[in-house]
């Protein structure tokens, strides 16, 4: 009895017990799982280098070869960036990285594996390597004995300190794997040659039994690739140039009609790329693996074709921003307040646009640095030889700013007179009275008194009526009073601001000033008026019993008087004798 009560006390505490080891244990895990890589010596690197090596193989001839999936293929990715990050890639463009990495750190494995290491004790360990506050110089650098395959500490950057194999290592990772790859394996791998079976072997999608299962023809190698990826890929390029065939149709839409629905179509074909490019990558890099040079072309033309495209629908986008302000019946198509949103809207999309090809260059690897600052003193001389295009530019944002005139209007500018029919960023074109057309830089029309006459809100008739001198003061009073009454009773005279007032006694004539606004900015209407009023002026002054004056002059004959002749001989003649 005795004994059986220990039992049921040791079972009870066993539980608590094994809860507690397994909490150990998973937490240890969690702890190992986040901990980091240790490349602080060229022992280390090698060490971890070959040791995700073998946990890459080991997952891929266990779990993912048997049945692939989708998940499995990102572990597989996430397995694969452990061993890229003992690789130097600073001399690879970035948009090539992932492909180069995964080639040249599969080759490196499987030279390592192929060739006599060092013993472990033979590689400098961190203890061994010196520290700039020791004698001697630092170990920077260290090559695997009787090769050419060398490990170098990084200077600078997040991994600083770090060994890593070399940029030329990685540059010659797939010469090293050519000159071994007939050698026999002197280390144990999980997966005989992953490197060679990544050039026949597919993605998730495509099982490895699939592949097994073509002829010998199609598996063969051309150019580090099997002759069905070439296949493959040359049925990806073949959709996508039908793709963009069917996204240029559609950019024609609406080019007669509506211009918002012409721009808009227009964004068809960045759009159609834009959503291709993921496609393209997804069969070509994933699903095919392409990979070596092959791949990496692949990658980069893909990334600089997302960033041309990304640029390509910036512009096209401005367009459509302008062109929806634009529809606005406020701006006219070729009024100045048009050119100029659609000029900073197009500046707007150049920045843009600019931007996005940096950053695309930056990313498969140009020298951006130097193309930016050639583009500076290229852009200096550019400005100084379009110093009047500047100039003429400035003259129209002043246009803009002022808005002396609008396109429509008529206006004065100088000695001559016409309609305005459009305001560029260069020039303004002036349909003259005679119909001819006049282009003026902006820069000199800013500069010109402009008068608008379109802008006047009301119109002015003023006239000096002259009446014969005949016209005595009662028919003056009762014209002037007529005059009065008849400005003053128009529906469309300024009551205000009208007056008909005796001014002077011309050299012909009795001078009378009528003088009044007319409620109407509209110059035909306006002559249509001032023509009623001249008509009434003549029958008032009918009625009167007058008339107009018309220049004249006046003769006055005349001769001399007869003098009296007794005293003609009164007078003595001058000079007697």
């Amino acid at each position: 009895m005795m004994i059986m009560t220990t039992l049921n006390r040791v079972r009870w505490l066993s539980i608590p017990l094994a809860f507690l080891l397994g909490a150990t244990v998973a937490f240890g895990q969690q702890v190992q799982a986040l901990k980091p890589a240790d490349r602080s010596s060229p022992r280390a690197a090698m060490q971890t280098f070959l040791d995700s090596g073998d946990a890459l193989r080991e997952f891929i001839a266990h779990d993912y070869l048997p049945s692939p999936s989708r998940s499995k293929y990102e572990h597989v990715i996430a397995l694969a960036n452990k061993s890229i990050e003992s690789l130097d890639l600073s001399e690879v463009p970035p948009a090539a990285r992932p492909k180069t990495g995964y080639s040249a750190a599969s080759a490196l494995y499987e030279v390592l594996s192929r060739i006599p290491l060092p013993p472990a004790d033979h590689i400098p360990d961190a203890d061994q390597i010196k520290t700039p506050a020791g004698a001697g110089a630092d170990t920077q650098r260290w090559i695997i004995p009787d090769t050419e395959i060398a490990l170098v500490r990084l200077q600078s950057g997040a991994h600083s300190g770090q060994y890593v194999f070399s940029a030329d290592t990685v540059a010659r990772a797939e010469e090293f794997y050519e000159r071994v790859r007939d050698l026999p394996y002197v280390r144990p791998a999980p997966l005989k040659d992953l490197h060679g079976l990544i050039s026949s072997a597919g993605g998730w999608m495509i099982p490895y039994a699939w592949i097994q299962a073509l002829p010998a023809w199609l598996r063969a190698p051309v150019a580090g690739q099997s002759l069905w990826k070439w296949i493959g890929l040359t049925l990806i390029v073949a959709a996508f140039a039908l793709w963009l065939r069917i996204a240029y149709r559609v950019t024609q839409l609406g080019k007669d009609r509506h211009p918002l629905l012409h721009a808009l179509a227009r964004l068809a074909t960045p759009v159609a790329v834009l959503l291709a490019m993921p496609v393209v990558e997804e069969l070509a890099l994933v699903q095919l693996i392409l990979s070596e040079s092959v791949g990496s072309a692949v990658e980069l033309a893909t990334s600089a074709t997302t960033y041309l495209a990304l640029a390509w629908l910036a512009w096209r986008f401005t367009g459509v921003v302008a062109e929806a302000i634009l529809s606005s019946p406020r701006f006219g198509p070729q009024s100045l307040d048009a050119h100029i949103i659609r000029a900073g809207i197009s500046l707007f999309g150049i920045g843009a646009t600019a931007a996005l090809l940096v950053m695309g260059a930056d990313r498969v690897g140009m020298p951006v640095y130097g193309i930016v600052a050639g583009l500076g003193v290229g852009g200096l001389a550019v400005a100084l030889a379009a110093q009047p295009t500047i100039e003429n530019l400035i003259g129209g944002l002043s246009l803009f700013a002022d808005k002396p005139v609008r396109v429509g209007d008529f206006c004065q500018y100088g000695d001559q007179s016409g309609t305005v029919e459009a305001i560029g960023i260069r020039s303004a074109r002036i349909r003259g009275m005679d119909r001819t057309l006049t282009t003026i830089p902006n820069a000199v029309l800013a500069k010109m008194p402009i008068v608008n006459v379109s802008q006047r809100d009301r119109m002015l008739i003023q006239t000096v009526i002259g009446l014969r001198y005949e016209t005595n003061e009662q028919q003056l009073r009762n014209i002037l009073g007529s005059l009065r009454d008849l400005l003053l009773t128009h529906p469309r005279i300024l009551s205000d601001t009208a007056r008909a007032r005796f001014v002077g006694l011309g050299a012909c004539s009795l001078d009378i000033e009528v003088f009044a606004y007319v409620m109407t900015p509209d110059w035909p209407e306006f002559l249509g008026i001032r023509e009623e009023i001249l008509l009434r002026v003549m029958q008032i002054v009918e009625a009167a019993g007058t008339s107009f004056a018309f220049p004249s002059q006046t003769l006055y004959l005349g001769r001399d008087r007869i003098v009296d002749p007794v005293a003609a001989t009164a007078v003595a003649p001058a000079g007697g004798r």
